[in-house]
């Protein structure tokens, strides 16, 4: 390629409005070409009576005139050098191009720190968390099956969470500047981190679920494992993915990992959260993935009917833990309360309330909504029934309920016993609840879901499907309401079957009635 004869001149100046409190103005190198120019940064800085304007340097006056000397030296060989390397290859150097060539060495090296900074950030959170999870499941297997931890182990326990709360926020202080920053190139990973320390510091005060983060840590690692495995890379800059990467993904967990579509739909639920949380912070002009439905697929569910309930309930076992294990999913599905809130309940959450009865209510752990519901007789009886139980005097709670993984293995040796269909859990007792003690009875869904402590009535439509005797139920009061005995329409009035047609129109026949619409043409 033929070079253009051209002209560089490099000029060094202070830039006065960029002067600093200290007094001292920062230099800057103009590069011009043929009367195009460009400038930027030497990254020195000098008094305005230490700057020899005449000869562009600092005077020897300055304690380090040597070291800043030396550099702007160095800058205007490698510019004049980087206009011929461009000039050789391209033919015509234009400022932006000499520039531009001269900082790749130099932003190269900044993105290499980047990266760095970065990959220590993720590796500190990933063990901040891990160390959480282990505390929290230790803190629990403290208290399993009624035990009450001595004074001791609960004040080590706290000093454990308030160290781990403690590195937390030092980890918050020093990785804020990178989020901060504004010309901080931002990448799909930094963002999931941003997300995951938040979702950590909210699990310290109570407001968030520790198993709930533990999903998130596992989704961690298929975010990176996918990026690696469809990128070849370990990150993506956030104004670089593109709104394919959420289907690449969600196919990716289907076919790689045979992630069921319900579940795999989670992961690109939480990607396009994070995505919307870049968006409003401006790291990225708009949420590539805000066109991205996340469809669910409504599972199949069942549950006991009432006659199974009746044989459950009246049934002796032989052992006190399968009884004990019965009375709670009794209690369980004529109060509708999860695992969570029933393990939790104290004696002091059983109230008279304004109608002079025994009502019961916690906040749902999951939604944060009040459950409050009037206790029938089958409850106040298990209530009565475990009063003084041990594990109740000792823990303070109204029921002696077993671990969640204990509660279940008991269930499904109660299920073969009984023989029942279905696989009995602990969260079929509000399916139950759901239908068979409220919905089946006439009460309303925004009832229902306020037992249930649901915040959206589409929650609770996913619990209730009414069964085949109750659509026949109320297909016999239409029938009845519509209908005589002989199965002609009740009425006084009938109009009688016309036998010719309008002449316009189309006519609508029915055993009684005939109704006639015109149809005009809108112009």
């Amino acid at each position: 390629m033929i070079s253009k004869n051209q002209t560089l001149n490099i000029l060094f100046y202070l830039k006065g409005k960029k002067a600093t409190k200290d007094g001292k103005i920062p230099i800057y190198v103009r590069v011009t070409i043929d009367g195009y120019r460009d400038e930027f940064s030497t990254g020195c800085k000098a008094f305005r009576n230490s700057w020899d304007n005449d000869h562009k340097q600092v005077l020897a006056s300055a304690p380090d005139h040597r070291q800043i000397n030396k550099k702007l030296l160095r800058i205007e060989v490698d510019l004049q050098r980087h206009f011929d390397l461009i000039q050789a290859k391209k033919g015509i150097a234009t400022p932006q191009s000499v520039i531009s060539s001269y900082q790749a060495p130099v932003k190269a090296e900044q993105e290499r720190l980047e990266k760095i900074e970065n990959a220590s950030f993720s590796q500190t959170l990933d063990e901040l968390m891990d160390s959480y999870i282990k505390y929290n499941k230790k803190a629990l297997a403290a208290s399993k099956n009624g035990k009450q931890p001595g004074i001791g182990l609960l004040a080590l326990f706290e000093q454990e969470k308030a160290a781990l709360e403690e590195a937390t926020e030092a980890l918050v202080k020093k990785v804020n500047p990178i989020f901060d920053k504004k010309d901080r190139p931002k990448t799909l990973l930094l963002a999931l981190n941003h997300y995951l320390l938040g979702f950590l510091q909210y699990c310290y005060a109570g407001e968030r679920s520790p198993n709930t983060l533990e999903k998130l840590i596992g989704r961690k690692r298929r975010y990176q494992d996918f990026i690696q495995y469809r990128y070849l890379t370990d990150d993506i800059p956030l104004d670089a993915v593109e709104s394919t990467f959420i289907e690449e993904l969600l196919k990716h967990q289907i076919t790689l990992y045979k992630v069921g579509q319900n579940a795999a739909m989670k992961y690109c639920q939480t990607i396009k959260e994070i995505m919307e949380i870049a968006a409003a912070k401006k790291w990225v002009p708009f949420n590539v993935f805000s066109t991205f439905k996340c469809r669910y697929k409504r599972p199949k569910h069942d549950w006991l009917n009432f006659e199974e309930c009746l044989a459950l309930e009246a049934y002796n076992f032989d052992t006190i833990e399968l009884n004990e294990a019965r009375d709670m999913y009794i209690f369980q599905s004529f109060c509708g309360f999860g695992y969570a809130e029933l393990e939790a309940l104290r004696p002091e959450d059983v109230i008279t309330e304004f109608d002079g009865k025994l009502w019961i209510g916690r906040d749902r752990q999951k939604t944060g909504v009040n459950e409050s519901v009037p206790l029938l007789p089958v409850c106040l009886k298990i209530i009565e029934k475990y009063k003084n139980h041990p594990v109740c005097l000792r823990t303070g709670k109204l029921l002696p309920v077993p671990s969640n993984q204990q509660y279940n293995r008991l269930l499904k040796e109660i299920a073969q016993i009984l023989n029942f269909k279905i696989d009995l859990r602990t969260h079929k007792a509000r399916f139950f609840m759901a239908n068979v003690v409220t919905h089946n009875q006439g009460v309303d869904l925004k009832t229902t879901g306020k037992i249930l402590g649901q915040k959206s009535i589409k929650t609770t439509e996913i619990y209730v499907e009414p069964d085949k005797s109750i659509i026949s139920q109320n297909m016999a009061m239409v029938e009845e309401k519509l209908f005589n005995d002989d199965g002609s329409f009740r009425g006084k009035h009938t109009i009688p079957l016309s036998k010719e047609k309008p002449k316009s129109g189309i006519t609508v026949y029915s055993s009684n009635i005939s109704v006639s619409y015109s149809l005009k043409r809108v112009s």
